[in-house]
């Protein structure tokens, strides 16, 4: 799985950007709340931390995956409901298509 397409990138234009997901890392974090009364409350939170590289067109990652143009990194939210395709590559290309330098990338 990769998103393709248009990108821009230091003012040049890729035609046929590559753009694959190379790391995920799925968090739990437990913080924690204190009343005024002295109740801890404990909540959890998941994360994911990803990064993506991007390069050329798909011919170059095939030659060379570690010669991307550059590299994207952030942190999303995951779903874990029922209802949810839980694939976190597949959570993480989406959020990857919801950022607006992204935004016109599909499915390859």
């Amino acid at each position: 799985m990769a998103l393709t397409g248009e990108l821009t990138y230091k003012g040049l234009t890729i035609s046929n950007a590559h753009l694959k997901v190379m790391r995920i890392e799925h968090r739990a974090v437990d913080s924690s709340t204190t009343a005024e009364d002295g109740t801890i409350t404990w909540t959890k939170a998941n994360h994911a931390d990803y990064s993506a590289r991007v390069y050329k067109d798909a011919a170059a990652y095939a030659a060379n995956p570690d010669a991307a143009i550059y590299t994207v990194s952030g942190t999303f939210t995951p779903s874990v409901a029922n209802t949810a395709n839980l694939n976190i590559v597949k959570q993480t290309y989406e959020h990857i298509k919801t950022l607006a330098d992204y935004d016109e990338l599909t499915d390859c």
